[in-house]
């Protein structure tokens, strides 16, 4: 059932990473399309500071599970490393824990962020794009973050020959 869990999470947090990996690509093509428009014809494209703005965005958030998912998070284990296998069990599930709860909270408070900023009308200054589905954006990736991080203390609890 962990197992279970834990393979449909990392599936999801892979599906963000590929989408946040088409709009990388999105981003870069319109900088250079940008670049090309204002020195060759003296007219840059209008919002193209606030497209790479939501983009970077919208790249952070997608792609922040699936880091997690890889182990490309900075870790700091060089003392926990040093102790017994079963107090480095315990000290990860307390840390994953508080990291998963932390993280839940993040991402609660980023959507009443986003109701709050639909309710005030907040946009962008030059293409007038709404700040909210972009703060959603960020309180699912930090959500399928908690998933992953709840996974990961999950996986802590399958005994050492079960494991894949």
């Amino acid at each position: 059932m962990i197992r279970a869990y834990v393979n449909v999470v990392k599936k999801a947090s892979k599906g963000l990473e590929n989408i946040a990996a088409v709009i990388l690509f999105l981003s870069a093509m319109l900088v250079i399309a940008n670049v090309i428009s204002r020195r060759v014809f003296n007219m840059p494209i209008t919002g193209t500071l606030d497209l790479v703005l939501f983009f970077t965005t919208a790249l952070i958030a997608l792609s922040i599970a699936y880091c997690a998912v890889d182990g490309g998070h900075i870790s700091i284990s060089i003392f926990v490393d040093r102790l017994p296998k079963k107090v480095q069990k315990i000290i990860n599930v307390i840390i994953g824990t508080i990291s998963a709860l932390f993280l839940v909270l993040v991402a609660r408070q980023l959507v009443l962020y986003a109701i709050s900023s639909h309710a005030s009308g907040d946009v962008s200054l030059t293409l007038r794009w709404p700040h909210y589905p972009f703060i959603i954006l960020l309180a699912v990736g930090f959500g399928v973050l908690a998933l992953v991080v709840i996974g990961q203390v999950l996986s802590l609890f399958i005994k050492e020959g079960e494991q894949s």
